[in-house]
């Protein structure tokens, strides 16, 4: 088995920047079809010139403007790629938000709303539009969650909580579609550099410290194109017999536990 996606097609959503970029870049150079997505043109634009820089012709690539918290955006996904290149193999849910942009009280109903719209309504919706063209590929579906799924969070209680629902969604729909032959998976990461944070309002200069500060057992931050390359295993072959299933790539982060000190 190798990692050849020749013929295959992917849609992946949040795909102007970060993990999804990094992923949509990968899956491209591997032989993919490709439908980027995002809400920022100049974000985009920068994806799509990663991939044709990349000696990828450009009419391998299709591009989706808009937020997923839109029918017509999720809607567009589907039928624009299946319009373009005839079917869909793989689905990667990688969009993902922590709060509302400009919210103050990160407990309110209205930040909870928005979020859980954004991390799991759409996030489902755009799954049940997939799963006709999935079934007849035998195709995957790989959700972008975290391991804030696992973890509490004072801050962004929101955030963890709608990871957590992620996990369980893929656990469900796994098991609805085996049948099917449609696999369902989750890559959760760990401390990643990416944009998510600043795009989040978090200076650069607490970030700086944070990763110094912030204590992982292989020592250092993940990147996004390390995460790409486990979203690439996942969506192959070579992971043909796993489904429902949890992957952590944070680094030892989650079984790190600091030694009592008994001197």
């Amino acid at each position: 088995m190798s990692n050849d996606f020749s013929r295959k097609v992917v849609i992946i959503t949040g795909s102007s920047s970060g993990i999804g970029q990094a992923a949509a870049v990968l899956f491209a150079k591997f032989g993919a079809f490709v439908t980027i997505h995002g809400r920022s043109e100049d974000g985009l634009r920068k994806t799509f010139d990663l991939i044709t820089e990349a000696a990828i012709p450009n009419d391998r690539i299709h591009s989706v403007k808009g937020s997923v918290t839109e029918d017509s955006t999720l809607k567009a996904l589907i039928n624009e790629t299946i319009q373009k290149f005839g079917k869909l193999d793989i689905l990667i849910n990688n969009v993902g938000i922590a709060n509302k942009e400009g919210t103050k009280d990160h407990r309110s109903m209205e930040n909870l709303d928005y979020i859980l719209e954004v991390n799991v309504k759409s996030i489902i919706h755009l799954t049940e539009l997939a799963i006709p063209f999935l079934e007849k590929t035998k195709g995957n579906i790989i959700n972008v969650s975290s391991i804030a799924s696992q973890k509490t969070s004072q801050p962004i209680p929101f955030y963890n909580i709608s990871k957590a629902a992620l996990d369980h969604f893929a656990r469900n729909y796994a098991s609805i579609l085996a049948p099917k032959g449609i696999r369902v998976n989750n890559l959760n990461p760990g401390a990643t550099q990416t944009a998510f944070m600043t795009r989040h309002g978090i200076p650069i200069q607490v970030l700086e410290k944070l990763s110094k500060d912030f204590k992982i057992p292989l020592g250092r931050w993940g990147n996004a194109e390390e995460m790409a390359e486990f979203l690439l295993f996942i969506a192959s072959e070579k992971a043909s017999y796993m489904t429902g299933q949890i992957i952590n790539v944070d680094g030892g982060l989650l079984v790190h536990s600091p030694s009592l000190k008994l001197d």
